[in-house]
């Protein structure tokens, strides 16, 4: 909270509340049960303003990006059913060589939806920050913290076919995330308007569902039908020694390959 935010919050404080809090007695019961009074109310009046609050980063965005701007927010969306036309013929071994996915380890530090104001069209996703705690595979460093545009805003009212994995993460999270970077080429064009992805995240998920292995409160959520071979795993180290296992894999089918 800034200094005019906390100064507006203590204007809404009736001043006599706080002339007994100055005041306050030990003895005096009263005085103590109206200082509890307006200490909670001080707390929950603290508590709102600061739940409302989204992230401060502004999106600064290159030069290649026009006509478009855009910023966090905390819209209130309605149900949203679309389908991406997902393709579920992919081998484990295809998901780990036809996607050139970097693959790590990390905590979901948070998740906020964003508005990207298109010329004037308005499209609603998700950013995530995540801190890198290991990689298996992949340019980014233990340490690094990365961010993945999602493929749609995040809210218990929202549900998006196909993005059952991804609309299951929430802030404190631990995964292993599959994820494929954004380069120059990777951009969002529509009504004279331009977007380089890049400008706003380092990563996407190919689709909502196959590449990510969330640790939750209700057990580990990810597609297992696409993945077979550990479809009963009920642990991230479990999931973990086979991402290392699929990785030596298709590494020895490569190099046999190109021999």
């Amino acid at each position: 909270m800034n200094i005019k935010k906390f100064s507006d919050a203590m204007s809404q404080i009736d001043n006599k509340y706080i002339d007994e809090a100055l005041n306050y007695k030990k003895k005096s019961k009263i005085t103590w049960i109206k200082f509890g009074t307006v200490a909670a109310c001080f707390v929950l009046l603290i508590f709102v303003i600061s739940k409302t609050n989204l992230p401060d980063k502004q999106f600064i965005l290159s030069d290649n990006s026009y006509n478009v701007t855009i910023k966090y927010t905390d819209k209130t969306f309605p149900q949203i059913m679309s389908s991406t036309s997902l393709e579920y013929f992919y081998s484990e071994e295809e998901l780990f060589t036809v996607f050139n996915t970097d693959i790590l380890k990390g905590k979901i530090l948070s998740v906020n939806n964003i508005e990207i104001n298109l010329n004037g069209y308005k499209v609603y996703y998700a950013i995530a920050q995540i801190k890198v705690e290991k990689v298996y595979r992949g340019s980014c460093d233990k340490g690094n913290i990365v961010s993945i545009m999602l493929p749609c805003p995040i809210n218990k009212n929202i549900w998006v076919e196909d993005t059952d994995t991804v609309c299951s993460m929430k802030d404190g999270m631990n995964g292993i995330f599959m994820l494929m970077p954004y380069d120059e080429n990777s951009v969002l064009e529509y009504n004279d308007a331009r977007l380089v992805k890049k400008d706003i995240a380092d990563y996407y998920f190919p689709d909502g569902i196959r590449f990510a292995f969330l640790e939750t409160e209700d057990g580990l959520i990810f597609d297992r039908y696409s993945y077979k071979t550990i479809s009963n795993a009920k642990t991230l180290d479990e999931v973990e020694k086979y991402i290392e296992d699929m990785i030596l894999k298709v590494s020895s089918i490569n190099y046999t390959e190109e021999k």
